[in-house]
């Protein structure tokens, strides 16, 4: 009787001498990503002075803003409708006659960028972020350089442009 009283105590002394006197957890939280891209035509993106001098003139056709706090960067990239093989951007009327152009991006941090081709799936800009405490941002101007001619036939010349942005 007695050794089955011991066996019955023996677990109620037992456990203080097993247990733990702290503990360890994990704890966490997410902070989500931000990624904001504002494109604002500025005129006169869609009523371009085609005839005049023959230089290449620049001209702006829209201001983008960018806001990520993506630690990697950021990438932005622009896609024609109407980029021809050799990654040419060209402006075109009903009749198929065209105006070439390429495009130029200038950003306040730096980031600037000029006679890229604007295909898909080519990188137009990118810029990285190494301070991930602080919101990455860029104001830029997205501009068109052509040639002017009084020689174009006569007509409406368009291209529609996407303009993307990507965390790295």
């Amino acid at each position: 009787m007695k050794r089955l009283i011991l066996l019955m105590l023996l677990p109620l002394f037992a456990l203080p001498l097993f247990a733990s006197n702290g503990d360890t957890f994990n704890i966490g939280g997410v902070v989500p990503l931000i990624l904001e891209l504002t494109v604002t035509p500025t005129d006169p993106f869609d009523n371009l002075t085609l005839v005049g001098s023959t230089a290449p003139i620049t001209v702006a056709i829209a201001s983008i803003g960018i806001t990520t706090n993506n630690s990697a960067g950021w990438e932005l990239w622009i896609t024609s409708v109407n980029v021809d093989a050799g990654n040419d951007c060209a402006l075109y009327n009903d009749d198929g006659d065209q105006v070439d152009y390429t495009l130029t991006y200038a950003g306040t941090n730096g980031l600037a960028t000029t006679a890229v081709a604007a295909n898909p799936g080519t990188e137009y800009g990118s810029a990285d972020n190494t301070d991930t405490a602080e919101r990455y941002s860029d104001m830029g101007t997205l501009s068109i350089i052509y040639n002017q001619s009084t020689s174009y036939p006569a007509g409406y010349y368009a291209d529609q442009l996407t303009v993307v942005l990507r965390a790295k």
